[in-house]
């Protein structure tokens, strides 16, 4: 293909340049001999005349043309030029790079493709920018610790594969081993994809208690989740890095939250790329399996950032052994517990309420939750349970601009545990502490509590 690059001075050429060079058929056409001489000087192809005017188009032989690429400041000689190539051609492809959105007066032209400068940034330099900012990341974590340094990485509760695969990516990216840096939690896995996930993949997940926490001078390390959700102080803490919004103060030797990506799995791959290693089959599955079931395969809370890891990730995954972590084999008792739910499912307004009573494995009340958005004329799905002396309660919705979150914190978070993302939320609160405020444990008060919000809500929604 020969391309003609219209350009006023050769800004154009020295950000394509290695391009330009290496592909003799960008043919650069400028307003000043001096402008066209520096051009193939450096290796470029260069002509140069008045831009407005006929003759310098047919000196370019613009019939073999195939596109041109038009790089005009000037709002009013931009569409001046662009008038006169469409009267010599009213079909040539022509691509126009601006920092307006519009550059033909509002016409229509199925042969002219606009690009912003602002997107040529975000598509070429941005993703550098942001490469040179994880590195500065990467170094800092590197520096927190030293080589005769224990590290305990400490997950939640009930660890799912986003802070598993984010877990495992720490202490590759430490260079460090099992015995030197144990992934720990105060709670256990209970849930079966995440039980198949750490079998599969052998990944071992110590229980720890706090007095064990800083033993023998082990340093603490926090991923996807934040110090104040255990509800106690961990004492000194080395590193947070999370994708849920801080809602707490606290604090730490180095912190990176980004509420905006889908996972925390994804600053990790970030953080990977920007150090330049390459993730083994192993680590690349629990990363690309932690970004999937986070944001329910980018349908959910995704950020570009997300796409663009679960790409990267792609190539290095085991998807075979994805889909084994996804389809465990399913206890009887929990699939009885999942039939008795759906047995006394509600539906008001668009949402699904389920008080599932006492139930032995919390992992089971997200899962109804996920699966009553499967329900016809079902937006919202409220599940609750009681597991020991906590009252737990879990809400999905369809996502858009939802904001399960925010009403979960406004509801709980004086007495409890509550918050999330838009479309996906939690609470966990002590079942007395639950009773003093709302007096039992039922799905009539859950529904009382919840619904008026959530309606409220969307009506506020659908106003703006």
């Amino acid at each position: 293909m020969k391309y003609l690059a219209i350009c006023e001075d050769d800004l154009l050429f020295q950000f394509m340049r290695k391009v330009a060079t290496k592909r003799g058929e960008v043919l650069f056409l400028v307003q000043r001999p001096e402008v066209a001489r520096r051009i193939r000087r450096h290796g470029g192809s260069s002509q140069w005349g008045e831009l407005e005017k006929e003759e310098t188009y047919q000196k370019s032989h613009l019939e073999h043309v195939n596109q041109v690429i038009l790089f005009i400041r000037d709002i009013e000689l931009r569409a001046r030029v662009y008038l006169l190539l469409r009267s010599l051609n009213p079909e040539l492809p022509i691509l126009s790079l601006s920092s307006e959105r519009e550059t033909t007066g509002g016409r229509k032209d199925p042969f002219l493709r606009q690009i912003p400068l602002e997107d040529i940034f975000q598509e070429f330099c941005a993703p550098q920018l942001l490469d040179t900012f994880n590195r500065q990341k990467v170094e800092r974590i590197r520096s927190l610790f030293r080589e005769k340094d224990k590290i305990h990485i400490l997950l939640q509760h009930d660890p799912d594969p986003d802070a598993i695969g984010s877990a495992l990516a720490l202490r590759e990216l430490l260079g460090r081993n099992r015995a030197t840096t144990p992934i720990v939690t105060f709670g256990e896995v209970t849930r079966p994809e995440n039980i198949a996930m750490i079998r599969l993949l052998d990944i071992q997940i110590d229980r720890i208690t706090y007095d064990d926490l800083h033993r023998d001078g082990a340093r603490l390390a926090l991923v996807d989740v934040q110090p104040p959700y255990f509800g106690v102080s961990l004492g000194k803490v080395d590193l947070v890095v999370d994708h849920h919004p801080k809602r707490i103060p606290f604090t730490a030797r180095f912190t990176d939250l980004r509420p905006h990506y889908g996972a925390t799995s994804t600053i990790f791959t970030e953080y990977l790329r920007a150090a330049g290693m390459e993730p083994s089959q192993r680590l690349a599955t629990a990363l690309l399996y932690g970004i999937k079931s986070d944001t329910l395969f980018l349908d959910r809370g995704s950020h570009i950032a997300d796409l663009e890891a679960f790409t990267f990730l792609y190539l290095f995954a085991s998807r075979a052994m994805i889909t084994r972590m996804e389809r465990p084999e399913l206890p009887r008792a929990d699939l009885e517990a999942l039939g008795r739910a759906l047995s006394r499912l509600q539906l008001d307004d668009g949402v699904a309420v389920i008080h599932m009573g006492e139930v032995k494995r919390e992992d089971v009340i997200p899962q109804m939750a996920e699966f009553c958005l499967q329900i016809e004329g079902v937006e919202w799905g409220v599940v609750s349970g009681l597991c020991g002396d906590r009252v737990v309660i879990s809400v999905r919705n369809v996502g858009y601009v939802k904001s399960a979150g925010d009403i979960m914190k406004r509801l709980f978070d004086e007495i409890g545990s509550a918050g999330g993302h838009r479309a996906m939320a939690k609470a966990v609160i002590p079942l007395e502490r639950f009773k003093e405020r709302f007096g039992e444990v039922s799905e009539k008060v859950i529904r009382e509590a919840m619904v008026p919000l959530i309606t409220q809500r969307e009506e506020e929604l659908g106003d703006d």
